[in-house]
């Protein structure tokens, strides 16, 4: 039997956490988001957002652009690598991509049963994305 007093500071933990989601959303509502090759003008609709499912949407979208960039740039650096640096990059990718999966679930957490959980892992999944891609173009030899 659970103690109230764990599962009420559970509670104001995630709503605390919930809350201060919102305030860094609403902050972010003033910086521009695009992804790359997208102008300015067809990243204004993502700016103006204002409905979980209209920012899952956008984020929906950055993710899929942020997956294409990082398997592109996987494919070019596999094409330099010899054959026991593709095998030691497919391991690294393989343990990455369980990292992702697992920190995005861990992340979304805080949101559980909600409608921001899901927006919570796709950012989740684009922010670590675009990271991973950055991380492999500097592998890349010129």
């Amino acid at each position: 039997m659970r103690n109230s007093g764990t599962c009420s500071g559970t509670f104001r933990k995630r709503a605390l956490g919930v809350a201060l989601l919102f305030a860094v959303l609403a902050t972010l509502g003033d910086l521009p988001v695009h992804a790359a090759g997208q102008t300015r003008q067809e990243a204004l609709p993502c700016n103006s957002e204002t409905t979980t499912a209209g920012m899952r949407n956008c984020e929906n979208l950055r993710y899929e652009q942020a997956q294409k960039a990082l398997d592109s740039v996987y494919a070019l650096l596999m094409k330099q690598l010899d054959a026991g640096g593709k095998e030691k990059l497919r391991a690294a990718q393989s343990a990455w991509l369980q990292f992702r999966r697992a920190d995005a679930d861990f992340q979304a957490q805080v949101a559980e049963g909600g409608t921001l959980a899901p927006l919570i892992k796709i950012t989740v999944m684009a922010d670590l994305t675009e990271a991973r891609t950055t991380e492999l173009r500097k592998s890349l030899q010129p």
